[in-house]
């Protein structure tokens, strides 16, 4: 094998089969931009050092880095290939994974190195490694390739500074860093925004939005260009994706990190005639609060005829100045009133801990199945994803509620490298019914629809519905 072989010609004559084992072939634009990408200079040296492919999701970019990291190290003897993940994956690259399943299905490739969990051997003596992106035993490799994959979520300190550790050393020749990325959240991913406007910032040397700037060779590209991202596809990420993200990852473009939760349209979609209806098994969620903000307790329930969640009731109690609410008068006294009813059979109670220490203990002793919910990145990210799930799979059943429609328009999503979680579009903005659906649905979809209550004595046998005047004193409600 020649090593002046380009790109397209060592594809095409090796991976004949995709990382599923499939036969497929280039694209005629991906042939055009790897064309204009791989150019040598008059002594045989690449003419870029730094390519950024970016594309919307699924077309294929990822694959293609797999390919491009095996032309590489076929063609380059003795070298170190380095393939990173981000701070999102905290592991092992897709494109390395990519480059191990191509190996596998294609028996020129396989017959020529040997795969292990984090790195490939070749016979040449080129060593291609896996990293993660807090990788910290970079320094002094000789590599002649880094590929970074989705650099929109390199965030971190230690990302930056892997990054700059990694840049393409003077003594291996040709040596080139390849990144490929959808956009990111402006702001935010620095790293890749410097790249983006670095590009923009040049030449456009070609129709397929390809742009050069002195060592720098940028596809970025807005259009869906492969057979599977047709309108049908498009139309059920519609579904899934909020708007924002359905712009960065579809259209390619640069979003906030900050966005809509939920759009009055998504909202008004799940809303019904009806009314509170308190009977059945219950789970319910509690946002409190003592000062400013309002407290509120969501209570949810799966319909009898599907799997569907509906409002059973929905309370919010708003502060006034000089008068926060009172926990006792407000939310354990309509818990009482709840479990009192004959027809309520209450499932769980998630909360906020943060203000109810002592409700907590009191509801706990008096036989309610509350478990606490800590406001945790981790918590909020689990309960805010499924409450968005329930939203745009119209899994979720609501009936007009002002309160409770206000609140979840308020609340915005914040994205970061860890997850997302609700927050405050501004500070005067009321949140707090969000917080509490969002509890409650995650209690409901965690333990599941639960089996027909039986009619006659279904509740006896429940601590919370015996001897209530015995476990508290409510003298305050006289």
């Amino acid at each position: 094998m020649k090593k002046t072989i380009s790109p397209t010609e060592f594809i095409d004559k090796v991976i004949k089969l995709n990382e599923k084992g499939l036969p497929w072939k280039l694209s005629p634009y991906q042939r055009r931009v790897l064309e204009l990408a791989f150019k040598r200079d008059p002594t045989g040296a690449l003419l870029y050092r730094l390519i950024l492919w970016s594309e919307t999701k699924k077309s294929g970019k990822t694959f293609l880095a797999g390919c491009l990291l095996l032309w590489w190290a076929i063609i380059t003897e003795s070298t170190e290939i380095i393939v990173s993940a981000n701070d999102r994956e905290q592991s092992q690259s897709r494109v390395f994974q990519t480059a191990v399943d191509l190996i596998e299905h294609n028996p020129a490739l396989a017959s020529e190195c040997e795969t292990f969990s984090n790195t490939i051997v070749f016979n040449n003596g080129t060593v291609v490694t896996a990293i993660s992106s807090d990788y910290k035993g970079a320094a002094g490799s000789r590599h002649s390739l880094v590929v970074y994959d989705e650099l929109w979520g390199f965030e971190s300190e230690s990302s930056r500074r892997l990054y700059e550790e990694l840049t393409p050393p003077p003594t291996e020749a040709s040596a080139w860093v390849l990144v490929v990325s959808y956009a990111g959240f402006s702001n935010e991913s620095d790293l890749l925004e410097s790249l983006y406007k670095r590009g923009m910032q040049g030449k456009r040397i070609d129709q397929l939005e390809c742009y050069e700037a002195d060592d720098l060779f940028m596809f970025w590209s807005h259009t869906p260009r492969q057979p599977w991202q047709d309108e049908k596809y498009y139309e059920s990420q519609r579904k899934i994706l909020r708007p924002t993200q359905f712009q960065r990852l579809h259209r390619n473009e640069w979003v906030s990190s900050e966005s809509s939760f939920i759009t009055p349209e998504l909202y008004d979609a799940v809303v019904e005639d009806g009314h509170a209806d308190l009977s059945g098994s219950l789970f319910v969620g509690i946002d409190c609060a003592t000062r400013r903000d309002c407290s509120a307790v969501v209570v949810l329930k799966y319909e009898d005829s599907s799997d569907r969640l509906q409002l059973a009731d929905c309370r919010v109690w708003r502060p006034s100045p000089g008068c926060p609410p009172n926990i006792e008068s407000t939310i354990e006294f309509y818990l009482k009133r709840v479990c009192a009813d004959p027809r309520a059979h209450l499932q769980m109670i998630y909360y906020d801990p943060f203000q109810m220490v002592r409700s907590a203990q009191v509801l706990t002793m008096a036989g309610y199945p509350c478990e606490p919910f800590d406001q945790t990145l981790g918590h909020l990210t689990s309960a805010t994803e499924n409450l968005l799930s329930l939203f745009t799979s119209r899994g979720l059943r609501l009936y007009p509620h002002a309160d409770l429609r206000e609140h979840c328009i308020n609340a915005i999503t914040v994205e970061s490298a860890k997850g997302i979680r609700l927050a405050k579009g501004k500070q005067s903005a009321k949140i707090d019914g969000c917080a509490a659906l969002s509890f409650a649905a995650l209690a409901a979809v965690r333990a599941g629809k639960p089996p027909p209550l039986n009619d006659a004595g279904r509740d006896d046998d429940k601590p919370y519905k015996q001897n209530w005047d015995s476990r508290f004193d409510w003298s305050y409600r006289n």
